[in-house]
């Protein structure tokens, strides 16, 4: 259950495009950490978008430019195998692309870091999580 950081400069995606991709990135994120596609799993993809004034993101010393968008995504430690990471990299670009109105064959200005956090780093509710409690979650489980 991914907790992802997407940090973008204003106008990078118009009206409530940013809702679709979070929507897009809830739904397929599961599949690479081979998680159960379940309401209770989906609650726990947390997305936190952060839009800031364009005056305020700089690359290359200067403020403005491209609009460059990273995304910081954190999993627990083996929820990723390479190939999961390669496929989460490809499809983050794609969906921005999608969203943001970038048209095919264009650069799309996407950062990606993964994060592996070990799992007895890692706390929800008041304990730590295992890799294997997240992929087979109690059939009670309750969404957040």
């Amino acid at each position: 259950m991914p907790k992802i950081y997407i940090n973008y400069p204003e106008g990078a995606f118009p009206g409530n495009a940013m809702d679709s991709l979070a929507d897009e990135i809830t739904a397929y994120a599961p599949t690479l950490e081979k998680l159960p596609n379940t309401p209770y799993v989906r609650s726990n993809i947390w997305i936190y978008a952060r839009e800031y004034a364009a005056g305020n993101v700089y690359h290359g010393g200067k403020a403005g430019g491209t609009k460059i968008i990273s995304f910081e995504v954190n999993v627990i430690k083996g929820g990723l195998d390479a190939e999961a990471k390669k496929q989460m990299i490809a499809f983050l670009t794609e969906a921005v692309r999608k969203h943001a109105g970038i048209l095919s064959g264009e650069r799309v200005p996407v950062f990606v870091l993964i994060r592996d956090v070990p799992a007895l780093n890692w706390g929800m509710f008041g304990k730590q999580v295992s890799l294997n409690a997240l992929r087979n979650p109690a059939s009670d489980s309750l969404p957040v």
